[in-house]
């Protein structure tokens, strides 16, 4: 019962401080209510973008399945979910199956890039995370280069490509039918990802220059748009667009 008492209050709160903005900008009532609720709206898409208790154990039983499987089995998956996240980059895949209580350390990447001294580009899939010091040793090796994908990065890979769970009622067509939604619009985060550009973020600081001298105030909005374009994509880039950069 707190957290919705929070919610409604934190909602209400945002609400109205959108509207005050919206409307000291624009002067009109109508446009400030309705992008203050577009604004609330949003941001309680992005909240709710968080993943559930529920998605984390399942993804966390995938991970644990997979450090169980045979080697050459759990290799063939992992290679399917890296060449999905990142289709037709030509790379060697070492999995390093381990718990996923377990760390990824430099003992590991050092024989894993040992034994692949003849591929180009070696990509290190460890159904645990890796320690600070292993990321930053895999950036000095070459020969091949080498890119981690620990637990973390095939946790997010694995919250997009495991399949949904059964809906509840499956008499109804409206959980079905959500469910096709949700699945559509998941998508969008990815397409986010794939567009964010740093000069984006020199634009919005220039267009908000031009709001503080003087101009329109359609310059604040489209600054703010694109700051928030690129906050958000940003955040999803967790998982890089390559995982070897050219």
């Amino acid at each position: 019962m707190g957290n919705i008492i929070d919610t409604i209050v934190f909602s209400a709160l945002a609400a109205a401080g959108f509207y005050l903005f919206f409307l000291n900008a624009w002067g009109s009532v109508p446009l400030a209510g309705a992008l203050a609720f577009a604004c609330v709206a949003a941001g309680r898409r992005l909240v709710k973008k968080r993943p559930r208790r529920a998605s984390l154990a399942r993804v966390r039983g995938e991970l644990l399945r997979l450090a169980g499987l045979p080697d050459a089995q759990a290799q063939a998956e992992l290679a399917a979910l890296l060449h999905w996240r990142w289709p037709g980059e030509d790379f060697a895949l070492a999995p390093v199956l381990k718990h996923p209580e377990a760390t990824l350390t430099t003992g590991d990447l050092l024989n894993a890039w040992k034994a692949n001294r003849d591929a180009a580009h070696l990509a290190v899939a460890a159904t645990c995370p890796a320690e600070p010091r292993t990321l930053a040793y895999a950036r000095q090796l070459t020969d091949p280069a080498v890119a981690v994908v620990d637990s973390r990065a095939l946790s997010r890979i694995l919250r997009r490509t495991l399949p949904a769970e059964a809906p509840r009622n499956s008499a109804s067509g409206n959980s079905t039918l959500a469910a096709r939604l949700r699945a559509r619009f998941a998508v969008w985060p990815s397409l986010l990802a794939r567009r964010v550009r740093p000069r984006n973020a020199l634009l919005a600081a220039a267009l908000l220059a031009l709001y503080l001298r003087g101009a329109s105030p359609l310059y604040l909005f489209s600054a703010l748009a694109l700051l928030a374009h690129f906050g958000v994509a940003l955040g999803q880039r967790r998982v890089g667009r390559r995982l070897f950069e050219e």
